[in-house]
């Protein structure tokens, strides 16, 4: 199996698009290497890298509604490459570049705090309490009670 977890932040808002009935969610990471020198016991930057993301289905539409630029993230999924050939100053090279399908997006909860939100769960309980309130109506439809939102 080839999966691979990576830590960084947002570089881009993900962008949402629908291929045939698919949503899919794209965006990139950027992972900042540091280390610490041995000998002067500073912490020293070893320079960044950009690496896509993908997201499909449901996955693709939470990360849409939650993460947006300079997000600190944690992604696990299935690495690819590709290489391309650019034009470079005049000559052509070959480069490779790298991509995640993601199977799982969340905050890196080593950076900061955040609270999950279950909107599955919220429209359940409206839907249940709409439930109770028409079986209770219908028990004793002269019992005076409050109309409820849906």
């Amino acid at each position: 199996m080839n999966e691979i977890t990576i830590t960084g932040n947002l570089v881009n808002d993900p962008i949402l698009r629908t291929v045939s009935t698919q949503v899919v969610a794209k965006f990139r990471i950027a992972h900042n290497h540091r280390y610490r020198d041995q000998q002067s016991g500073e912490w020293t930057d070893g320079g960044t890298t950009y690496i896509d993301v993908s997201c499909w289905r449901s996955l693709a539409e939470n990360v849409g509604f939650s993460l947006g630029k300079g997000s600190a993230v944690i992604v696990t999924g299935r690495l690819r490459s590709k290489e391309r050939t650019l034009e470079v100053a005049g000559s052509s090279e070959k480069r490779t570049f790298y991509e995640i399908e993601a199977t799982t997006v969340g905050p890196d909860l080593s950076r900061g705090a955040t609270q999950a939100v279950d909107l599955k769960r919220e429209a359940a309980e409206r839907q249940e309490q709409h439930a109770v309130d028409g079986a209770l109506a219908a028990l004793d439809p002269w019992a005076p009670r409050e109309p409820q939102p849906v």
